[in-house]
């Protein structure tokens, strides 16, 4: 009855079922580990995503902030430079005028300085030598003098 052809087969057949279930138990086992291992990658992942998002919203609001900073300093240093650029042509100006009158006033300030040296007693040589006039001039400033303080 154990030695039929058909009993052989069935043998044959049961085992080859059972190692095809140990098989098929063995890779569901696998694959069950595999899909908990991905469920725990997703959800790793989902974790780390929402941490990037946080943090991009935090640094979306500090640059934001840092860009309204800067527009508001761009503003600030724009006004200044306008002020100074006015302040700078004003003194500009003002040199220009300056050196306009300096250079109107060359001898008239000669003059002037030799006549107060006259007033106070310097003679014809000390005005030659000290404001780089003319002998002649000299004399006559002291002449004019002499004139003027004689009544």
């Amino acid at each position: 009855m154990f030695n039929t052809p058909e009993f052989l087969i069935l043998a044959i057949v049961t085992t080859l079922l059972f190692l095809v279930i140990i098989v098929l138990f063995n890779s569901v086992r696998t694959l069950s580990k595999q899909v908990r291992l991905t469920e725990t990658n997703i959800a790793s992942n989902e974790l780390i995503v929402n941490q990037l998002q946080t943090l991009f919203i935090t640094l979306d609001k500090s640059l934001t902030e840092l860009n309204n900073q800067n527009t508001s300093e761009n503003t600030e240093l724009n006004q200044v430079t306008k002020q100074l650029e006015h302040r700078i042509k004003s003194i500009q100006e003002d040199i220009s005028k300056l050196q306009q009158t300096q250079a109107q006033q060359p001898e008239d300030k000669l003059y002037s300085r030799a006549f107060k040296m006259v007033e106070l007693g310097a003679d014809a040589e000390e005005l030659v030598r000290e404001c780089d006039i003319p002998r002649a001039e000299a004399e006559m400033l002291i002449s004019i003098h002499q004139k003027q303080s004689t009544p």
